[in-house]
């Protein structure tokens, strides 16, 4: 018994494709089934322009990140008030270590893709700035944050206990007649 052709095969990758189509008829291809690809296009390499562009993208992911971080940070802390107690306190001083240590490591934070920075001639002088710029407004916004608790010394009676007591140049006393 003589089989009908079939629109699409498998294991004929080594006969060129025209004599493939011949060995198909007109039915449609299932769903999700790719088009041979040309053996030339398959071969070709990332061009040096599109390797800058993906390093360049890499470098403003890295740099945006802590700010995507902090926005859930911003509404837990916003979510435990600001009351002083054990839960707070240790949330706000986590997060004010964080980012001094951030500070701290930038250029390990982005050693990944130095060298192939270097190697590609791509500048990510800027994604660095930027990774420092939202690391800063992580910290101001802590600092912010222990000032709304009452934990920064802000006004003139966080200081009373170091002005001086003044001693009296005069002296008065009752007497008696």
């Amino acid at each position: 018994a003589k089989y009908p052709p079939r629109r699409w095969t498998f294991g004929l990758d080594a006969i060129p494709r025209q004599e493939r189509l011949a060995l198909t008829i007109t039915i449609p291809e299932p769903m999700g089934q790719l088009e041979p690809r040309d053996e030339q296009k398959s071969r070709t390499e990332l061009s040096e322009k599109s390797k800058q562009e993906f390093l360049a993208k890499k470098a403003w992911e890295m740099a945006k990140q802590p700010g995507g971080q902090f926005l859930m940070t911003a509404f837990m802390m916003w979510m435990m008030g600001s009351g002083i107690h054990i839960m707070n306190m240790m949330f706000i001083f986590y997060q004010l270590v964080a980012p001094i240590k951030s500070l701290m490591n930038v250029n390990q934070v982005f050693k990944g893709l130095n060298d192939s920075a270097k190697e590609l001639k791509v500048d990510i002088t800027l994604q660095k700035l930027v990774f420092v710029a939202s690391q800063l407004a992580i910290l101001l916004f802590i600092v912010y944050r222990f000032g709304s608790m009452g934990l920064l010394p802000t006004s003139a009676s966080d200081w009373v206990g170091m002005v001086p007591v003044k001693s009296a140049s005069h002296f008065a006393a009752g007497g008696l007649i």
